[in-house]
């Protein structure tokens, strides 16, 4: 599955921890410094206080930046410079229209689930011994939740637009690369055991971004993502995933957003008839394994035709 001649693994984490350190500083630096020059060319203040308070275009351009820095750009150098005999994206055939149509239906299968799993992560309670923790976490929670109304509660076309390409193109693209392309590799070569290389990622993956009510759930679509990769072996079809969740997410909240709900109505939950659940659940499962039994095929259709 991995090269035999590699570098050491831990010499490729520090490497790619590095990386996303320093990129991820540098295009904040970048993208504070471009703001600030544009202030000054149209005549406004600036203060970092403006900043965080700024346009949702401005909010755009940041997270873009941040998109690009932490995840797109560690994830190629890492690809393009590590050497070694290393490939971290894989493509070993392209991408079938029915692979594409099952993970699409499976992940508008799982939604309902999805949706109870994230309200049971939201409930969350630690002990009160753990309560400046919980405040923390509360806190970081808000915080990213401001930042993102910010952006998503967006009513014009071309907005809508923007918010496709900065919240879910970008990172479907950037964060695949990252840690299902790079770090899955890296992991792998420590573990023998592709299962638990896949839930690490998933961990870290979910708990990189620093959202902690929505901690299972995220982790939950990792792994996915992760199975999708280890399956396929087709960096594209984790990415198309990944799209299609935050596509789902964004155009619901422009949808919303423009029949006049606020943010607080367009992220409320509703409990759905118990049945709805199973249901999505067994056909959830049915679409997983069809896809599943599509990557043999494309992978060992001989051996399959012969047996």
């Amino acid at each position: 599955m991995y090269p035999e001649q590699t570098t050491s693994p831990f010499q490729s984490l520090l490497r790619l921890v590095l990386l996303v350190i320093g990129f991820t500083f540098l295009s904040q630096v970048i993208g504070i410094l471009i703001i600030f020059f544009y202030y000054k060319f149209t005549g406004q203040a600036f203060s970092m206080a403006t900043l965080m308070q700024g346009s949702a275009n401005e909010m755009r351009f940041l997270l873009l930046l941040s998109s690009l820095g932490s995840f797109v750009v560690p994830a190629y150098l890492m690809n393009t410079r590590e050497g070694y005999g290393i490939t971290y994206f894989k493509q070993e055939y392209m991408p079938q229209a029915k692979q594409l149509a099952y993970i699409f239906f499976a992940m508008l299968a799982f939604m309902p689930l999805m949706s109870l799993i994230g309200h049971w992560n939201e409930s969350l309670q630690l002990p009160d011994n753990m309560r400046s923790v919980q405040v923390w976490m509360e806190r970081s929670e808000r915080e990213s939740g401001d930042l993102i109304k910010g952006i998503i509660v967006e009513t014009s076309f071309i907005g809508f637009l923007f918010n496709l390409v900065v919240l879910a193109f970008i990172p479907a693209v950037g964060e695949e690369l990252l840690f299902r392309g790079v770090l899955q590799n890296i992991v792998g070569r420590w573990i023998s055991s592709p299962h638990v290389v896949i839930w690490i990622v998933a961990i870290v993956f979910s708990a990189i971004h620093l959202q902690f009510f929505g901690f299972i759930p995220r982790m939950l679509l990792g792994a996915f993502f992760g199975y999708l990769y280890l399956w396929s072996r087709n960096i594209w079809l984790p990415i198309f995933g990944h799209f299609v969740n935050n596509a789902g997410a964004t155009i619901m909240a422009f949808y919303y957003t423009r029949n006049g709900k606020s943010y607080a109505e367009i992220n409320a939950f509703e409990v759905q008839s118990w049945w709805i659940y199973v249901v999505g659940f067994i056909f959830t499962a049915i679409f997983v394994f069809l896809f599943y039994l599509s990557t043999q095929k494309g992978n060992h259709g001989e051996r399959l035709e012969e047996n």
